[in-house]
């Protein structure tokens, strides 16, 4: 909170007199009344007061509500509108010198020392003083300050619309009847040592709480002018005088409200009501200025500061929440447009792959019934042949297709036995060249014990070595050579594969997506494929805890290396 200016918090006019001066002349001052000698009677100078509330209402913040007595320039005594309502309290005679009735021993503030408005507030609070003289440093007289003067500068709106006004009004409240004489009510505020006194039908008490309904109110500043207007105090009653009607605040309202109506009206004091009407205290500048005390605006500050960190933590912990939410979110919608795109990418493989072998067997299959008689036995022969390689590839797309499935289970089959990798080698060499028909150069080369016996599942590392050279032939041109190695490390405890060919290679771009499923590189062109075959391999390899790494360039050619490790 930005806080304003101390020196603007200094009245710099406050009515200033001599020791000498009569007590009525100081009072004629202090209300900014001239002509107090006047003779008048009760009734006349009743309505005389009451025109003056009525007419003057917009200058009562101008009345000073107190005198400083001045003497050399320098500071002799104060005197208070609470310092002459106490004197007309014990009947003493108001034509004497002020430096008689003054308070002499006054609680000072140096200019200098004035260093923010709370030094001056928390010196008003500690020693229950209302008006706080502000000196240079020779002790001559600068100013004035009040609670009103610190509350027309210091306004900090959140912190009084934060507090209500039950939290600091006060609760202790002297009333009287409407009956009772001002006399004795000036005597009820010396005693009591209060500002006020509420007046109070006391016949007709609220029914729930039994507490006294105010209907008016008397303060210093009344008995002040009364005693300016020279009316016998002892013959007039409270309901005469009072103001009335009240404006009453509630205890839930907010000090603010009470703030700006105190500006509104020009009053320095509010009555509080309950919701039965009764009364239950009063709010004064004084209680609004009790709020901006630093104590008790650190202590509501901390209070706010812990609410503030708890509801931060909350917030907190709800956007966590709120983000694993929407990762969660994310992801789920990234999965179901994954699906969907393995769905869309199942559905045109399985068209293109099906289809294709599908229209051949049927046309070759009405051939031969339509012209059975005229197909020469060769003929027959051939066509019977091209029935049977497409019905093998659809018999393999659907063998790739169940494996795919079956790798997606936690449980797969495995049952590694002793297999000699060299015998492995040249066997399934032998079927890829039968498989091929020798359009290629296989060349096998084995590094390793000659009669070794690893222990191996025979049917997976098939599937995984059938798929990694189904890809060399069909991507490799005719009369290329394919070359297939196997390392033998028992002492690293790992088997060593590597294919390696001469084909056409692999995009950079593409070597990363390569083991997805259905995925193709961008330059395989026409040439058959559903894009099942290395997911597979990279499904069975990772069953088997291995490794595949790819190395190609386009053009050049492709090595896939297998490392495996050695089951017991």
């Amino acid at each position: 909170m930005d806080l304003p200016n101390p020196a603007l918090a200094i009245y710099r006019y406050p009515v200033t007199v001599s020791p000498d001066t009569s007590l009525l002349e100081v009072l004629a001052k202090m209300n900014q009344i001239h002509g107090s000698q006047c003779a008048l009677s009760n009734e006349s100078k009743i309505t005389d007061l009451n025109n003056y509330e009525s007419s003057h209402n917009s200058q009562i913040h101008k009345i000073n509500n107190c005198a400083v007595i001045v003497e050399n320039e320098h500071l002799r005594g104060i005197i208070t509108e609470r310092d002459v309502v106490n004197w007309v309290a014990k009947g003493q005679n108001l034509a004497v010198p002020v430096g008689e009735v003054m308070t002499k021993k006054m609680i000072t503030l140096t200019e200098s020392e004035f260093k923010d408005v709370f030094v001056a507030l928390s010196i008003l609070r500690q020693n229950q003083i209302r008006h706080l003289p502000i000196v240079d440093d020779r002790g001559k007289l600068i100013g004035i300050v009040t609670a009103e003067t610190i509350r027309q500068v210091l306004q900090p709106l959140n912190l009084l619309t934060m507090r209500r006004i039950g939290d600091v009004m006060t609760t202790q409240v002297i009333h009287a009847s409407p009956s009772t004489l001002v006399l004795d009510l000036a005597r009820l505020m010396a005693q009591n040592q209060v500002s006020c006194i509420v007046i109070a039908n006391l016949l007709n008490l609220s029914l729930t709480s039994q507490q006294p309904i105010p209907i008016g109110i008397v303060t210093e500043r009344d008995i002040l002018q009364m005693q300016i207007l020279g009316l016998d105090m002892s013959n007039i009653r409270a309901e005469t005088v009072m103001s009335q009607p009240l404006f009453c605040m509630r205890p839930e309202h907010s000090l603010w409200v009470a703030h700006q109506e105190m500006q509104r009206r020009l009053v320095r004091r509010l009555v509080v009501t309950g919701k039965q009407g009764e009364l239950v205290g009063v709010i004064t500048q004084t209680n609004i200025m009790r709020a901006l005390d630093p104590v008790e605006m650190y202590s509501v500050i901390e209070t706010l500061q812990e609410v503030v960190n708890k509801q931060t933590i909350q917030l907190v912990t709800v956007n966590k929440q709120l983000e694993l939410q929407a990762e969660e979110v994310r992801q789920a919608l990234q999965k179901e447009q994954e699906i969907n795109q393995l769905k869309s990418q199942f559905i045109s493989m399985i068209s293109h792959e099906f289809t294709s072998p599908l229209t051949g067997i049927i046309g070759l299959a009405d051939l031969l019934k339509i012209q059975e008689n005229k197909l020469t036995e060769s003929k027959k022969n051939q066509y019977l042949n091209c029935i049977s390689d497409s019905s093998k590839r659809m018999l393999d797309l659907v063998k790739n297709l169940l494996l795919i499935s079956k790798s997606e289970q936690i449980n797969l089959d495995f049952y590694p036995l002793p297999l000699n990798l060299n015998l492995f080698g040249q066997q399934l060499i032998g079927e890829m060249q039968i498989y091929d028909s020798n359009q290629h150069d296989f060349i096998f080369t084995y590094y390793g014990e000659e009669n070794c016996q690893a222990f191996f599942d025979e049917k997976v590392l098939r599937h995984i070595f059938v798929n990694l050279f189904s890809n060399a032939i069909k991507y490799s041109p005719i009369k290329t050579q394919i070359n297939f190695q196997i390392f033998l490390e028992n002492e690293q405890g790992r088997a060593i594969f590597k294919i390696q060919d001469e084909g056409i290679g692999i995009p950079l771009k593409s070597q990363s997506r390569l083991f997805e499923l259905f995925y193709r590189a961008d330059n395989v062109d026409n040439t058959p494929g559903t894009g099942i075959g290395l997911a597979i391999v990279k499904k069975y390899i990772d069953l088997l805890k291995g490794e595949i790494i790819v190395e190609s360039t386009v053009e050049v050619g492709t090595t896939f290396t297998v490392l495996l490790p050695l089951h017991k």
